[in-house]
């Protein structure tokens, strides 16, 4: 009996570790000999109908003196009676877009850039440039990024072509992910070692339980988006890829929780993972 219950315990463990491999891990997927440096941001939005709303709110439960403003860092709505706070709540946000950069390159040598700004709701202007801006970058990222990986022009990247996403095209696990909408864009690098990338932003509710499961979602979701844009593009397939997975977007706290899957395209459009 005894030998038995030991038999069984490997065999569950095996299935566990198995499963935690291929779901979690995605271990069946090739690494490709590149490294990468990113970082990566949120914007959001504020409906100045909800203020109105909350402020009406707030009259009515303390009187036609409450006064109700939206706070920032965090973004909150504060309630004050003769300059006392009565009422502090999270302010109703909705995410708005993804921006940051992806830098690609061999092992102490990151050489071809790609800044991306995509909204997964509408999808970005083609031939767009400057955005993100330098500028911006340098703002948002200039203390936590080397000098030299932002000292690029504005001309030196372009957005390309773009595909959207729905739930709808991804059948029955588009619903069980709660999949809202994706965008997936190429950004061509046009400086030093040209080169160019899709980059991805799908947004999904499945959070929770979906979460250790991004980076499997992520190639599956990128292999879809890139035999579309082979399809409907004659210039070649992108040199990279990456996917960026915004689960539960428009609680507090997004941004901090982004995570940007990596990959290089082969000739045969197979994913490589780049760590």
């Amino acid at each position: 009996m005894r030998l038995r219950w030991k038999v069984l315990i490997v065999a569950v463990f095996l299935v566990v570790a198995a499963g935690y491999g291929e779901l979690v891990r995605d271990i069946r997927t090739p690494r490709a000999a590149l490294h990468q440096s990113h970082a990566l941001t949120t914007n959001v939005l504020f409906q100045t109908d909800n203020l109105r709303t909350a402020a009406d709110a707030m009259k009515k439960k303390y009187g036609p003196d409450a006064e109700t403003m939206l706070i920032t860092n965090p973004m909150r709505l504060v309630t004050k009676m003769n300059d006392k706070v009565v009422e502090e709540t999270k302010a109703p946000i909705q995410f708005a877009e993804a921006a940051g950069l992806f830098v690609i390159g061999p092992s102490g040598h990151l050489e071809s850039t790609f800044p991306f700004q995509i909204n997964p709701r509408k999808a970005p202007v083609r031939g767009r440039k400057a955005e993100p801006s330098v500028r911006f970058l340098k703002s948002r990222f200039g203390k936590e990024l080397p000098a030299d990986l932002l000292a690029f022009d504005d001309r030196d990247a372009v957005t390309d072509t773009c595909i959207t996403m729905s739930s709808d095209d991804l059948g029955g696990v588009g619903k069980l992910l709660r999949f809202q909408s994706g965008i997936f864009c190429v950004v061509y690098w046009r400086g030093a070692s040209p080169g160019s990338m899709l980059i991805g932003v799908p947004l999904a509710e499945g959070d929770p339980w979906m979460r250790p499961f991004g980076r499997r979602i992520c190639r599956w979701l990128t292999t879809i988006a890139l035999a579309r844009i082979r399809a409907n593009d004659r210039e070649p397939p992108p040199d990279y890829a990456a996917c960026v997975l915004v689960d539960r977007p428009d609680r507090s706290g997004a941004a901090e929780t982004l995570k940007a899957h990596v990959y290089e395209v082969r000739r045969d459009a197979s994913l490589a993972y780049i760590e």
